[in-house]
């Protein structure tokens, strides 16, 4: 449904709500003139040294008396304002057709990227146009794409910020056909109503995100700033992405690690999440940690990051899912640079994952990230079987008990029923203490495998979860951490000495789930 100014005022959009109601406060729009009563002649300003960098003024934005715009050489003065004008307004005529004079003056140097609003609401170009200037980038408005279309600049870089008041199967419509015209174009969508039909109907367009209105205030510059970088990436490279950590470029040899456990409280994810952030430490190469716990997945909170996208929306974007999308789905670690695909936010949403989907997000993953982790859940299900089946190693969780043990030993057989050498696996002791009362050597035997690795058991890691923080940043020099570092280690020497599997010595996950 499109929606109108009246909407976000009433309070239903928490994105923008408190942006528009300033604006609505500040600015008072003067009344039309009486008929046939002179009208003051603004006092002209005198012209700035460089007329050509000054941008026109925005009426709607501040309130502030207008000026004049300064013709261009050679080019007749613009008449006073009419009666429609004042009414509107406005007190100088527009650019250019169907754009909004803020910013539009000011074009920027050539090759830098610039954002584009397109929305019909002038309000709402205007508080869109306000809320995307902490990215400190060019911009400009539209009231419609077809003055933008018919614009000159095809070949810049632009990123358009198609805004909610019109519907939404209307705009995909409308920014297909121009996505596909230039390639330098870029689109990220606001919708009043986020649906899985929209998400699909829109990557299927070409547009980088979808975000509704009542995300955090940030998701929008989130969403701006990477379909940004995305641009940038392509003026560095010449290709889709970036070259760097963030944006990272194909590989050959990405490797997935996919950490297993059978019995919950063994603490998979603690160290699923540990593992990712060591990796990403010790290595300048770009790592992912996927959580493919679909019903509760916890990685995104132990990193303290809010979960804006899920592998849901990868899920679905069915065939239009390729690793340009996939990476604009991607949650940062800014501390260090780790990439996150969360677990769907809500458990009833798990069933919109199937098998396929989770192998073609692993399969995009590892051409761009050099190690792809990934957390699973602890039942034996479809996105944990296939996550399995695609991983070059297997850290398999125990903790020093007897349950815990015999889990575990049924989660080799499991490997062993689906054509898992046994060489892919790394067996990990959790929580492993004296007071257990079963040792390492204990576990070695019931296993009947060696331990990879010892953890103990520290107070600091359940503190560092419930900080957000992972331990290996919050007690880098503790026990535990110095256990999580050796096996990254030996992950990475796995990486450069063994090549990766062979699919086809794999066995289907159907016939084992069948």
């Amino acid at each position: 449904m499109p929606i109108s100014t009246e909407v976000y005022l009433r309070g239903k959009s928490p994105l923008l709500t408190r942006s528009i109601r300033a604006i609505t406060r500040s600015v008072t729009l003067p009344p039309p003139p009486a008929p046939n009563r002179a009208r003051p002649v603004p006092r002209q300003a005198p012209p700035p040294p460089a007329p050509a960098a000054q941008p026109v003024p925005d009426t709607a934005d501040a309130g502030a008396p207008a000026r004049e715009a300064t013709p261009a050489r050679g080019a007749a003065a613009p008449g006073p304002p009419g009666p429609g004008d004042r009414a509107a307004g406005r007190a100088a005529p527009r650019v250019e057709a169907g754009a909004d004079p803020r910013g539009s003056a000011a074009a920027p140097a050539e090759g830098a990227v610039s954002v584009v609003v397109v929305d019909p609401d002038e309000v709402v170009r205007t508080v869109l146009k306000d809320h995307i200037t902490t990215l400190q980038l060019p911009a400009t408005a539209y009231d419609s794409l077809a003055p933008f279309a018919a614009a000159p600049g095809a070949e810049l870089p632009r990123v358009l910020v198609l805004g909610p008041s019109e519907a939404p199967g209307t705009v995909i419509e409308g920014v297909a056909p121009l996505i596909a015209r230039r390639p330098r174009c870029r689109a990220v969508m606001l919708v009043s109503e986020l649906s899985g039909e929209i998400v699909r109907s829109a990557f299927r367009a070409g547009i980088d995100d979808v975000v509704a209105l009542s995300a955090e205030h940030t998701e929008l510059l989130d969403a701006i700033a990477r379909s940004v970088a995305l641009l940038r990436g392509q003026q560095e490279t010449g290709q889709g992405s970036g070259s760097s950590r963030d944006h990272p470029t194909p590989v050959t040899t990405g490797r997935i690690v996919t950490v297993f456990g059978t019995k919950g409280g063994t603490g998979k994810s603690v160290v699923a999440t540990n593992l990712a952030v060591s990796l990403a430490r010790q290595t300048a190469q770009p790592v992912v940690l996927v959580d493919a716990n679909l019903q509760f997945g916890d990685a995104a909170i132990m990193l303290q990051l809010r979960p804006e996208h899920t592998i849901n929306e990868a899920a679905l974007a069915g065939d239009r899912l390729d690793a340009e999308v996939l990476e604009s789905l991607l949650l940062r670690h800014k501390p260090t640079g780790l990439r996150v695909l969360a677990a769907p936010a809500d458990p009833v949403s798990a069933d919109q994952v199937d098998r396929s989907d989770v192998h073609r997000i692993l399969t995009l993953l590892r051409t761009r990230f050099a190690y792809v982790v990934v957390d699973t859940s602890p039942r034996i299900e479809e996105s944990t079987l296939v996550s399995l089946q695609d991983a070059d190693d297997i850290v398999i969780l125990t903790t020093p008990d007897v349950m815990s043990l015999k889990n575990a030993r049924l989660g080799l057989q499991t490997l062993h029923a689906l054509g898992i050498p046994r060489e892919r696996v790394k067996l990990v002791l959790n929580q492993a203490t004296v007071q257990s009362g079963l040792t390492r050597a204990d576990a070695e035997r019931a296993m009947r495998m060696k331990v990879d690795a010892a953890l103990p058991n520290d107070p600091l890691v359940g503190e560092s979860v419930n900080r957000g923080t992972p331990a290996v940043l919050a007690a880098p020099s503790s026990k535990f951490v110095l256990g999580i570092d050796d096996l990254a280690r030996a992950l990475r020497a796995a990486r450069a000495t063994s090549p990766r599997p062979s699919p086809e010595h794999v066995t289907p996950a159907g016939a084992l789930a069948g």
